[in-house]
């Protein structure tokens, strides 16, 4: 018997009635695949029914490089009925980087919140627990401050050393709250993203926290970006560094940065994890691969984020964090 099915009840109560404000009669389409754990789905189709709207329960094949970003096409179509999407598929992000699920979210048909590549554990403990109404206000603060500069620069003590421009699109808050059509979230959450400015990265990023799919790397792993591409691969754990020069030459833009992304909740574990490290407070993350999501231009079969320990971030000429402690007084 699954203890675990008390607390997933509890959070999925509070993450359907309250987060997600699902009201009676709406329709809420949970997606899965088989390597999800259905604790916590049936406790969200549960809650749902508890709030009087109606669930339905799909389950969508396994991805993993292939088609990794994009769902079914019935899946596809059943977007176009639901109010609220909730999408969890363990082995691959597919159900929430489909490029129609971006366009059902820009034209304010259905709110949504990904699940997607979590355990258990990340929707019950850690970040799970956090204060997501000031999580929420802390993340609309930042967005309004990032989305008015033109600048970002980004090292670490591991060696990163990363400028980009930014501006060109929005910044993204995922704060744990998607009240209203159009508004996505994520659970366990808490970070703001964006994209840069097209072809305008450069610099030399250390990854030293976990990367999707991959882990928490033996060594850290060092990478030279060029005009927003990832052009060498030069260092690090041996079995990642072949798997990312792989990836990159096998998969159409895997070697593009599509994303930007700062952590702020300070709930969120520091336990190798990818899911709930990039939302833990104090880290940054940047991810190769596919940005359709994020008002890019490069569709990617793969979307892979990978975290950085004590970055220091600055926005034009403010710090935004400094060694891993989020800075949110510099903030006008």
């Amino acid at each position: 018997m699954n203890h675990q099915i008390i607390d997933a009840n509890k959070i999925a109560r509070r993450l359907v009635g309250n987060y997600l404000a699902v009201k009676p009669e709406e329709e809420v389409f949970i997606v899965v695949d088989p390597e999800t754990d259905m604790t916590m789905p049936l406790a969200i189709a549960s809650a749902a029914q508890e709030c009087g709207a109606e669930y339905t329960l799909a389950i969508m094949p396994t991805r993993r490089t292939e088609k990794a970003t994009t769902c079914t096409d019935v899946i596809g179509k059943g977007m176009e009925a639901a109010d609220v999407y909730i999408s969890m598929t363990r082995a691959s992000g597919a159900a929430v980087y489909d490029k129609r699920l971006k366009a059902r979210l820009d034209a304010k048909k259905l709110r949504e919140c990904s699940m997607v590549m979590r355990d258990l554990d990340n929707y019950i403990k850690g970040g799970a627990l956090a204060d997501y109404e000031e999580i929420y206000r802390e993340g609309q603060i930042l967005s309004n401050f990032w989305a008015r500069c033109k600048y970002i620069k980004i090292t670490s003590p591991a060696g990163t050393n990363l400028t980009a421009e930014i501006g060109h699109r929005r910044t993204i808050v995922e704060c744990g709250i998607a009240r209203n059509p159009g508004e996505s979230m994520a659970f366990s959450d808490g970070e703001v993203s964006q994209s840069p400015n097209e072809g305008t990265m450069n610099g030399t990023v250390v990854i030293d926290g976990p990367i999707c799919q991959m882990g928490l790397p033996a060594e850290p792993i060092i990478m030279k970006i060029k005009s927003g591409r990832i052009v060498s691969v030069d260092n690090g754990d041996l079995r990642i560094v072949t798997r990312i020069k792989q990836l990159i030459d096998t998969v159409e833009n895997a070697d593009n940065i599509a994303e930007i992304g700062l952590g702020l909740n300070p709930a969120s574990l520091l336990n190798g994890d990818f899911q709930e490290e990039k939302k833990a407070r104090g880290t940054c993350h940047i991810a190769m691969g596919d940005d359709l999501y994020y008002d890019g231009n490069h569709k990617c079969d793969v979307h892979i984020d990978m975290i950085m320990y004590k970055p220091t971030v600055l926005m034009d000429n403010t710090v935004v964090v400094d060694t891993g402690t989020l800075m949110m007084e510099n903030l006008p």
